[in-house]
């Protein structure tokens, strides 16, 4: 019995000193970066990257990301784990590397999509040709698609193939002829994707004290239409990463539907802590350091900013 016990006091400090464990980038023979732990170990070996870092600033800060992402010349782009395990090959954009969404980002295998989360689980498989981001909870996906370069080289179209939806399980949804929920989705080709979000209690309770500010909000907005809603819907909860439930906007201008974008929209994501008794709207704030600039996320309680605005 004390045998046992010792072994589990050992395994929980050890769980305890790994999530404790600080990483940082380091720089070798002058342009090589890798990322190693605060007591020198190399966690990811030194490589030529393609990442536009001025490497000066981000030597001295912490790594505090769950997932590590590179862009190796010759090996293209790869993301790994803190303890340096190669995960998955992200989806790749004009801008970079493709944003998390609802708590979900796309991956590359095998010249296929699919959806990983923020812990790097791959949650739905690669098995589409292509699949847009998570937005109001389902996804759009279409196999034996492609993109047409003979019109535009720069920005292509997508034809052909057989188009659906799924929804953040990768169960596939099939629309409705007509709208059962007030929050179903319409298509373009006016069928109705069912309403995805169901909360508890305390979960409503946190959308009612958004939903008590929602006339505020759009006036602050300017959402300025015949026709004008707002939506408040919890798309992420809280985590060991971020103890926050994320609270993601849906503005409704007549026929436009626009999700806020949880990467450039400031002030359309908001985060409530964990005991569901403090909210914050969020926005990015460009922090500028002698030779590095970065942005960073700042947060103000709701009613300040409403106040404020």
């Amino acid at each position: 019995m004390k045998k046992i016990f010792l072994f589990l006091l050992i395994l929980n400090q050890f769980s305890v000193l790994s999530q404790t464990e600080k990483l940082y980038y380091f720089i070798e023979k002058d342009s090589l970066l890798g990322v190693k732990n605060q007591n020198g170990k190399i966690i990811i070996p030194a490589a030529n990257t393609m990442d536009s870092f001025n490497y000066d600033g981000i030597l001295k800060d912490e790594i505090k990301e769950n997932l590590i992402f590179f862009w190796i010349v010759g090996k293209g782009q790869k993301v790994y784990d803190r303890k340096g395990n190669f995960l998955f090959v992200p989806y790749m954009l004009d801008a970079g590397f493709d944003d998390f969404n609802e708590g979900y980002m796309r991956f590359v295998e095998n010249e296929k999509l699919g959806f990983a989360n923020r812990n790097g689980v791959k949650v739905i498989p690669a098995q589409y040709n292509w699949v847009s981001t998570m937005n109001f909870g389902f996804a759009g996906y279409c196999n034996g698609c492609y993109f047409d370069y003979s019109k535009d080289d720069e920005h292509p179209s997508l034809v052909g193939g057989i188009w659906s939806y799924i929804d953040k399980n990768g169960v596939e949804i099939k629309p409705a002829e007509k709208r059962n929920h007030p929050k179903d989705f319409e298509t373009e080709n006016h069928k109705f994707i069912p309403y995805q979000f169901v909360y508890n209690k305390k979960e409503k309770q946190i959308l009612d004290f958004f939903e008590k500010r929602k006339n505020q909000i759009i006036k602050i907005y300017k959402i300025d239409c015949l026709k004008k809603d707002l939506y408040f819907e919890i798309v992420e909860k809280p985590s060991d990463l971020e103890p926050f439930y994320k609270i993601k906007t849906f503005e409704i201008c007549d026929q436009y539907f626009q999700g806020a974008s949880e990467t450039y929209d400031e002030c359309k994501i908001f985060k409530v802590s964990a005991d569901g008794k403090n909210f914050f709207v969020t926005y990015m704030d460009l922090v500028d350091h002698e030779k590095y600039s970065e942005y960073v996320e700042r947060k103000i309680p709701v009613d300040e900013w409403i106040k404020k605005n």
